[in-house]
Order: structure tokens, then C-alpha cells, then sequence
């Protein structure tokens, strides 16, 4: 499955990272607000991070979120067209979100889409609100079902034909609350992946 191979190469991707800048589990746990043993479940891929804790390893280690997927496909021809079947899935945690990518070479991009299945009770993440580098911007489209946000305080609940345009800087947050999937069209600018 596509989604084991994302995590398994996310997996020996961050042990490179945190080795290759000499840092031990515990400065990286301290430098993420998370537990030494959890570094360590990632790095053994006994568990998969969440979409925000991607970002937070990123900024630790001073990479993009992109370069945990660098080289997970192998690219033939040109990047520009992306058949769905060739599509990069990730499954939250949880098993309440399933992500597929929509381009390839993220990181020669200067926008990322992304599409999100979202099941009742699935969120962006439970440890709070996201957060994106500075000078970014999101735009949301929810194509099926409802989904509820939280923009800096600001509460929506978006149903489907709905959509978003914020400042990514600003702290926010999503969950769909109904009891119906939601499917949701997201756009960053710069890619946040």
C-alpha cells in the first residue's frame, strides 16, 4: 500500500535528518514539545505523525515537510502530469484522514494542492491549531460534505461549494463535525509538504 511506503520512507528519512545534524532523540523530542520514545516510534515507523507534527520536525531539523517525500516516486518524464492512480496517499494517524497528493517535485512548486477525505471526528490535529511559515496562504474548497473551521478565533462551519482564502500565518484549525465525509480541497502557497 502507498500509504506504508510514505511512512516507512518518512521513517529512515527523519533518522537521516536528525543524524546527519547530530542530534539525539532527546534534543529533537525537546526542540518538537514531544517525547524522546515518540522520536523513536517514528524513526522505527511504528507510528505516523500527524500533518502539523511533519511541520514541526521540519522546522527542528530545518527542512521543508517537503523533502520527507523527496524521491518517494520514481519520476519519469516530465512532472506535470500526475495520473490519479500514480497519486501519494497519507492516512493520518488516527485512520480518520486519508491526504493524496496532487503534484509531484513539491518542492520546484510554487503552489501545493492536496485533496483530504475527512471521516466524522477527523481533524487537522488534536494537539491544537496549525500554523504556516510566514508569507503563506491557503485556499480551501470543500467539494463534498461539511467541514468545520476555526480561523484566529473566528469560527465557520463550510458546507460543500464553500470556500477560503487566509493568511496560513494565522492560527487555524478544522474538524469535521458532521456525520457525512467530507471531501475538501486544499491549496498552499509556498508548498507547506
Amino acid at each position: 500500500m502507498a500509504s506504508n511506503r510514505i511512512q516507512d520512507e518518512i521513517s529512515k528519512k527523519l533518522k537521516q535528518f536528525r543524524t546527519e545534524r547530530k542530534l539525539t532523540l532527546e534534543k529533537l523530542a525537546l526542540r518538537t514539545d514531544c517525547t524522546k520514545s515518540y522520536i523513536s516510534q517514528l524513526e522505527k515507523g511504528l507510528t505516523a505523525p500527524s500533518v502539523s507534527m511533519l511541520g514541526r520536525l521540519a522546522g527542528a531539523l530545518d527542512i521543508h515537510v517537503a523533502d520527507f517525500f523527496r524521491d518517494i516516486d520514481n519520476q519519469e518524464g516530465e512532472d506535470w502530469c500526475l495520473r490519479k492512480s500514480k497519486r501519494r496517499h497519507i492516512a493520518y494517524p488516527d485512520g480518520k484522514v486519508v491526504t493524496q497528493l496532487l503534484t509531484r517535485a513539491m518542492s520546484q512548486k510554487k503552489i501545493q494542492p492536496i485533496t483530504s477525505i475527512i471521516k466524522p471526528g477527523g481533524t487537522a490535529d488534536q494537539s491544537g491549531q496549525l500554523t504556516h511559515p510566514a508569507g503563506s496562504e491557503e485556499f480551501v474548497l470543500v467539494m463534498k460534505g461539511e467541514l468545520y473551521f476555526e480561523i484566529n478565533g473566528n469560527e465557520m462551519s463550510l458546507e460543500e461549494g464553500d470556500t477560503l482564502y487566509f493568511n496560513g500565518e494565522l492560527p487555524h484549525r478544522w474538524e469535521n463535525k458532521g456525520n457525512k465525509d467530507a471531501e475538501v480541497l486544499f491549496v498552499f502557497t509556498p508548498p507547506i509538504w
